[in-house]
């Protein structure tokens, strides 16, 4: 016998007493009097005691029944005993959550986490198959539960168990394989009450089958209040935790791998940061990353120790000869898990990235020595390709969203239409430098750029105004702050620094300090403190504003400064267009889950997208996705050697507002995808696109019992080993007697009303004679 409702049990049947309450109540209220007609009376009670105190017990009785009932309904009374089958429902409904994120891939002698939890789920089936009752299934992964709706169900619902079932699920099971998700026990838990499980009579249990990492047990007050809910609101009779491992084993994963800030154009050098993650309890020591370009293994990167559970990262360099599609992956020796072992990156590189430059100067020397400095000809390829324009050409859209930078030197002003282009060019992402002179209009500069800081420009000017000459003191012009774009002037012996002189600059209005959300902040000043070089944010792009000209033009104050004739300018101003550019040149990231998107110009390719899926290492994993808008399971990372073939999904493309779209839904597998588009004149283009597995999920520290016993205080649940799986008979089977006792309610019901007017005092009708 069990209650799905305990709680009401335990408030409700102390209300039992209520009427023995009531009777007590009313005999304190009762007075004796005497009357001598009474006399007549008692000695009638007399004769009829028994009689009448046997009535009024039945009555009380059936009254105190009807609450203990009525009790015994609200809490969900369950019997076990099997001849009570009669009475109850007979349906016991197994509810089975298994989790198969990519932790459950932890290995060790011969099995994985995920094999141990398949086991549990065919010993409850085998247990549950030799009940009498009927025995009913639901098996949900955690994969399916993160894309659970309407017309996407389990593959396994409220089924009966039976032999043919189980035959079935033995070979559904040999084909499960972790996924790449980081989907964990809440959000299954979440899914749950979307499942159509049919009637709530069912007796319902439910199986959590995990590994119970720390990481998601750590702090667990969703958990709890998920099972606890459940309790309370889907009837769920039993709670049965499935523990699938016991020893935590230490795993490296490659946390992360981009480029750092700098160039992205073919035949260029680019610096690359890959981060190592240790997620044991003791220091990895001699780790190394193994390196694929375009399918052609690169050194291999041997890191420094990594302390227990921590992280390091480490620079390398790659260059990616012409122009088009690229790739790379970087992996770790095989350990515990496999999934977080790669690292993939993808690209498609030009032969030069254009940066827009506006000179305002009435020579136009800043703009001359700036393009020059990005691309000085001859042998040396920047990688930049610099063109000097009008502001006029800020007003169409389309061609400035082409640029990675835009520098704009000594601008008097701006039209509407310009300032707002650039501003959404910025507010998406791009970078824009800002070099002032004596040619700028200053109340254009502080109501329409700087607007109270919520504009572009990052702080209120003042005046042109002269740095003293201190002749004789050692002290620069100059002072940097470490900011990547002074890596160059970094270091106390550093021999260009000194070099620099200013003249004039542009003073800030009395009063300016830098935001304190750090919006905009100062990372260049002069020897006397008054900022020279700020850098502010602005939507999603940088701006960054130099307060004096960049060129070393006489003008009528005199000379400002010989920032471009330093020997570091060339390296300045690389470094410069390379920060601006850093968010708007940034390559799309895609996760396991994503959709790939691919658009293209309408009237210019064929509409037929086809899409090559990462190439899978061995046969015992699916090939291809179901469709092309439900799951794409294939495994493996690296793009296969032209001879190995790949799956394929080809989609037709939609076609809307002059674009062409196609799209592969929900990605189950990380990798370098392919593909390959058909333009109507000229040879296939190929698009590569990189998709990693989420970070974190590699961590495999073990949540212990008592822990758990502590994070799921007031939960109802039992504790299991999946090597080790054995229920009870008893919680196997379960009728619900509610239909039975709502019967008795009925029917206790009639009786209190015939009692009660038995028990009570009647007076016959007088009947009239007819003479």
């Amino acid at each position: 016998m069990s209650f799905l409702f305990p709680t009401l049990l335990t408030i409700g049947l102390p209300l039992i007493a209520v009427p023995i309450l009531i009777h007590l109540i009313n005999l304190r209220r009762q007075q004796r009097i005497r009357w001598a007609a009474m006399q007549f009376l008692m000695e009638s009670q007399r004769r009829n005691r028994r009689w009448i105190f046997l009535k009024q017990l039945l009555l009380l009785l059936a009254r105190m029944s009807v609450i203990a009932v009525l009790v015994l309904m609200l809490a969900h009374l369950v019997l076990r005993n099997e001849w009570l089958s009669l009475l109850g429902r007979g349906t016991t409904h197994h509810l089975v959550l298994l989790d198969d994120s990519y932790s459950m891939s932890d290995r060790w002698n011969e099995t994985t986490a995920l094999n141990e939890g398949k086991r549990a789920v065919q010993a409850i089936v085998d247990q549950a198959a030799q009940q009498s009752d009927t025995q009913l299934i639901t098996l949900m992964r955690f994969s399916e539960a993160a894309r659970l709706s309407a017309t996407v169900q389990p593959k396994i619902l409220a089924e009966r168990i039976n032999d043919s079932f189980r035959s079935r699920l033995e070979s559904l099971l040999a084909g499960w394989e972790p996924s790449e998700t980081d989907v964990g026990p809440a959000d299954a838990l979440k899914a749950i009450p979307r499942l159509p499980l049919g009637d709530n009579d069912q007796s319902l249990i439910v199986y959590l089958i995990s590994d119970f990492r720390a990481r998601q047990f750590s702090s667990a007050t969703e958990i709890r209040k998920l099972l606890t809910d459940l309790k309370d609101k889907e009837h769920v009779a039993q709670t049965h935790l499935v523990r699938c491992v016991r020893e935590a084993r230490p795993n490296l994963a490659i946390k992360s791998l981009k480029p750092e800030s700098g160039v992205r154009a073919a035949g260029v050098e680019m610096w690359m940061s890959v981060t190592v993650a240790n997620y044991g309890d003791a220091p990895a020591r001699g780790v190394t990353v193994q390196l694929q370009q375009d399918g052609d293994a690169l050194p291999a990167l041997v890191l420094d120790d990594i302390p227990p559970r921590d992280e390091i990262s480490h620079k390398f360099r790659v260059q990616f000869a012409g122009t088009g599609a690229h790739w790379l992956d970087a992996s770790l020796p095989a350990d515990a898990v496999a999934t977080d072992n790669h690292r993939y990156y993808a690209c498609d590189l030009p032969a030069a990235r254009p940066v827009l430059i506006i000179d305002g100067s009435p020579d136009g020397r800043g703009g001359h020595q700036l393009s020059l400095a990005l691309a000085p000809g001859g042998n040396t390829h920047t990688g930049w390709q610099p063109h000097i324009e009008q502001p006029a050409f800020l007003a169409d859209p389309n061609r400035l969203n082409q640029q990675a930078a835009v520098c704009l030197i000594d601008v008097p002003h701006l039209n509407d239409d310009e300032l707002a282009a650039l501003e959404s060019y910025v507010q998406n992402g791009g970078g824009v430098a800002f070099f002032v002179g004596a040619n700028i209009d200053r109340a254009f500069y502080n109501d329409r750029l700087y607007k109270n800081g919520s504009g572009l420009f990052p702080a209120p000017l003042k005046l042109p105004t002269q740095l003293l000459d201190r002749s004789g003191e050692s002290t620069p012009d100059v002072e940097v702050t470490q900011h990547p774009l002074f890596q160059v002037l970094a270091g106390r012996r550093n021999g260009f620094l000194p070099l620099l002189t200013v003249d004039y600059f542009y003073a800030l209005q009395e009063g300016w300090q830098p935001p304190t959300d750090g919006s905009a902040k100062v990372i260049a000043s002069l020897r006397n403190n008054a900022p020279l070089v700020l850098e502010s944010k602005f939507g999603k792009g940088h701006v960054i504003t130099q307060l004096t000209k960049l060129s070393s033009a006489e003008t009528p104050l005199g000379r400002w400064t010989n920032w471009s004739l330093n020997p570091a300018f060339p390296v300045l101003a690389n470094e410069l267009v390379s920060y601006l550019a850093a968010s708007h040149d940034a390559d799309p990231l895609l996760n396991i889950g994503d959709d790939l998107v691919v658009t293209a110009e309408e009237g210019k390719y064929e509409p037929r997208f086809r899409f090559m899926l990462p190439a899978q290492p061995t046969a015992s994993k699916s090939t291809a996705g179901e469709s092309a808008s439900g799951d794409h399971a294939s495994s493996g990372g690296k793009r296969a050697a032209a001879s190995v073939s790949r799956p394929e999904i080809a989609i037709e493309a939609t076609a809307a507002n002059h674009q062409l779209t196609a799209k592969l839904e929900n990605l189950s597998t990380s990798g370098v995808y392919e593909v390959q588009l058909q333009p109507t004149n000229g040879p296939i283009e190929r698009r590569d696109f990189a998709v990693n597995p989420p970070t974190g999920e590699g961590d495999l520290a073990l949540t212990s019992p008592p822990d758990l016993a502590r994070q799921l205080a007031g939960v109802d649940y039992q504790m299991h080993d999946a090597s080790d799986m054995s229920l009870d008979s008893q919680q196997l089977a379960g009728f619900q007697m509610s239909d039975a006792l709502l019967g008795g309610l009925i029917v206790l019901l009639l009786l209190e009303q015939t009692l009660a007017y038995l028990a009570s005092y009647h007076i016959k009708p007088l009947r009239s004679s007819t003479k």
